[in-house]
């Protein structure tokens, strides 16, 4: 499956260049053929003007660190998007990554999902967490169409089935290549970089995606890279992410990756759809 990283509701626009991940909407990226994101849950920050309402700083919004680098709105709106998606397209599978980065309860994040009506296609697993943290026995493509159960949605911190079944703590079930890559990357890897006790997962997430980094004030920052510099290094073409899934597949005894994450999906003339549909036998 092709994954959009940072994923946005709508096109951002040139002054939030340091922060973008893509461009285009994800009605584009769902009519493209993406079917899993990451989704950024940020508190906004709070506003000196009287007028903005109490609740509004309160929302979960989606945003990449700060709300004011980038405010997509909240998470509601947004998953009215893929609900209306789902509903027209009866025989599609979604999944959610979500990055709880302003360490919502789940309990706020819940409400998202009721009002928007998406929770009624989400999956809950028949199964219980066990120490080994694998051998559990998922749910095939066609099941998950035949019940209706189309929406996977795991979440790195604070989840809590007892209180929500339907989202699941991510780094029960899915380990992470490292994600801080920094551009030039000769060879993207595959170790386990999350979570960092060394037992595996059900579910591989590679990370195929690099940072520009630069020193301000003692400091490293990193700063996605643009387009251009994806283009420019081949990072999405096909030698490129076919490199990393044969790492995968030494590191891991023949595993495929689960999930592929990129930055500027539309960026590589269609490799990155070609790599997943050879990986998936189609």
């Amino acid at each position: 499956m092709q994954w959009a990283r940072q994923s946005m509701q709508q096109a951002l626009q040139p002054a939030t260049i340091g922060v973008l991940n893509q461009e285009k909407s994800i009605q584009q990226q769902l009519s493209d053929g993406v079917r899993a994101f990451m989704l950024d849950l940020v508190r906004p920050e709070l506003s000196s003007d009287p007028k903005t309402p109490k609740e509004d700083n309160d929302a979960v919004h989606l945003c990449h660190a700060s709300c004011l680098l980038i405010n997509k709105g909240t998470l509601e709106n947004t998953l009215k998007v893929f609900k209306a998606f789902l509903d027209k397209n009866r025989r599609e599978v979604i999944t959610f990554i979500i990055e709880n980065y302003s360490e919502f309860s789940v309990e706020q994040v819940e409400p998202s999902f009721k009002s928007s009506g998406i929770d009624k296609y989400a999956y809950v697993p028949d199964f219980k967490p066990n120490s080994q943290k694998h051998g559990y026995k998922w749910p095939t493509l066609k099941r998950m169409v035949d019940t209706n159960k189309r929406l996977m949605v795991f979440m790195d911190d604070k989840a809590d089935v007892s209180k929500v079944p339907y989202i699941l703590p991510e780094w029960e079930y899915v380990i992470e290549t490292p994600f801080e890559n920094i551009s030039p990357v000769e060879k993207f890897p595959c170790t386990q970089d999350r979570p960092r006790d060394g037992k595996p997962r059900d579910l591989l997430v590679m990370n195929h995606f690099a940072y520009n980094r630069a020193e301000i004030m003692g400091k490293d920052i990193d700063t996605p890279l643009t387009a251009n510099q994806i283009k420019q290094h081949g990072y999405n073409a096909a030698k490129s992410l076919q490199q990393q899934v044969d790492t995968c597949k030494t590191v891991w005894g023949s595993r495929v990756p689960n999930f592929i994450t990129v930055d500027y999906y539309d960026v590589g003339d269609g490799d990155i759809f070609d790599i997943v549909n050879k990986i998936n036998g189609v």
